[in-house]
């Protein structure tokens, strides 16, 4: 399937066309009138202060297939860094897709798009890794498209290279009375319906992030991409991204990228309320469901966003909160298309018996990260109660059978995290733990009790 798109963007590219129908021109036109309009990105800089804390110098060490690189200093060096440690891995992008990003971030000017739209971390951060993978090819403008991939993807679909994206997710938040020793826990299962992203299931990226105007953080991620699709930074600030399927009203030519911005509040933001303020403030073009967490204060939300509107479903007295890829709150009942995608009523079905108290099936009061990688790794249709056999894919119904490309598991207090990577299926693969506080050096840093949970 993967391989059929790419050649398709070939045909793309030597014709010079950008879609089958007029439709998609249409749109690019529009786009290229309201997206040059001014956009105020600025965020104030937040200097992570903790007695004689230094970053940890640029250097790469691997956990299996997973990939761990340490960046440090300017938004350029990190992606300098990021080029060189990660050279190979890069190389490795398909030929077809990287012309296909050329073609339509130079050719049809999305790239100029980009620039006016993102926020300048991402710009330098860009300019950084392509001066560090010219022999590979790569351009200023295909580092453009791919950092402002969620939009475009939002606003022409298949139309771009499919390798960008991904389609499902899971998302669950555990706390108070619903842990063992009241402890936040948060995961999240990275998801693509169908068929498995190759370039994914083969370079899981932990990134180490040490801004010199920011809070260091992991964001977890692949080769070449600047923005996260999880994090976690040494505040205990915790995110990552579901898709949403808005209605056609809801998307906007106002605003900038979503994942951009998922890295400005790992980078800024030291408290679930400085997070909101952030999310509440920044002008958004597509949908997505964003849930975020503070494991020192133990809060958290789901933010229910389109590019017009958002609503905040924050944890209760029960002390859990889960969200799959439908909007929930009562304020986004019509913003997203009925019937939502088929898989995520079940993924959320269930993650309610399991999660919330008194069900026949629920973990309440019983989950730790053991509980916590139990429940990724569950095959069991909601309505059913009938288990998915492990050799497919994608069931399109159950939270471990959905097509996971990996697996995380987020204790924000601890700052550890643990990752499921690797062959499929992934939840199978044991859950590689890591200490965020040590891997920067942070004195008095949680351990890891043990490799992997198993």
């Amino acid at each position: 399937m993967l391989n059929a798109s790419f050649k398709g963007f070939q045909k793309v590219a030597k014709l010079g066309v950008l879609a089958k129908s007029k439709f998609s021109l249409l749109i690019v036109l529009a786009l290229c009138i309201t997206l040059l309009l001014s956009w105020s990105t600025k965020l104030e800089a937040t200097p992570f202060l903790q007695g004689n804390w230094q970053p940890v110098p640029s250097h790469r060490e691997d956990r299996g297939i997973i990939k761990v690189v340490w960046l440090q200093g300017s938004p350029y060096k990190m992606g300098y860094q990021h080029g060189k440690l990660l050279h190979d891995e890069i190389a490795s992008l398909p030929t077809e897709m990287v012309d296909a990003l050329k073609f339509f971030g130079k050719s049809l000017g999305l790239a100029r798009l980009a620039v006016r739209r993102s926020y300048p971390d991402a710009i330098a951060e860009c300019r950084g890794l392509v001066d560090a993978t010219k022999d590979l090819g790569l351009t200023l403008d295909s580092c453009m498209m791919v950092a402002f991939g969620d939009v475009y993807h939002e606003f022409f679909g298949s139309t771009l290279p499919n390798i960008l994206f991904n389609d499902g997710c899971s998302h669950f938040v555990a706390t108070g009375k619903a842990t063992v020793d009241g402890r936040l826990y948060y995961s999240h299962s990275l998801d693509n319906n169908n068929s498995p992203i190759e370039y994914l299931l083969k370079n899981p990226t932990v990134f180490v992030r040490q801004p010199q105007d920011g809070i260091p953080h992991v964001s977890i991620s692949a080769p070449g991409f600047i923005w996260p699709y999880e994090g976690m930074n040494a505040a205990g600030t915790t995110i990552a991204i579901d898709n949403a399927r808005p209605t056609a009203e809801e998307l906007s030519a106002s605003g900038g990228s979503n994942v951009q911005m998922m890295a400005q509040i790992l980078k800024h933001a030291s408290s679930y309320k400085q997070a909101r303020n952030l999310m509440e403030s920044q002008p958004r073009m597509r949908a997505n469901i964003i849930p975020i967490a503070d494991g020192q204060s133990r809060q958290a939300g789901v933010f229910e966003m389109t590019g017009k509107n958002m609503a905040v479903r924050e944890l209760d007295e029960t002390g859990v909160l889960y969200a799959t890829n439908h909007f929930v709150s009562p304020e986004m009942a019509d913003k997203d298309i009925d019937p939502p995608p088929s898989s995520s009523p079940p993924r959320y079905d269930r993650l309610k018996q399991l999660l919330e108290p008194g069900g026949s099936y629920s973990r309440y009061g019983k989950i730790d990260p053991g509980v916590m990688v139990e429940i990724l790794r569950d095959r069991i249709n909601a309505y059913t109660f009938e288990a998915s056999p492990l050799d497919v894919y994608d069931d399109d119904a159950t939270i471990g059978g959905n097509g996971a490309l990996w697996q995380v598991l987020f204790d924000p207090e601890r700052l550890l995290f643990w990752l499921a990577a690797g062959e499929v299926p992934v939840p199978s693969n044991p859950f590689v733990c890591f200490s965020l506080g040590e891997m920067i050096g942070l004195p008095g840093a949680a351990r890891c009790e043990a490799r992997a949970i198993e």
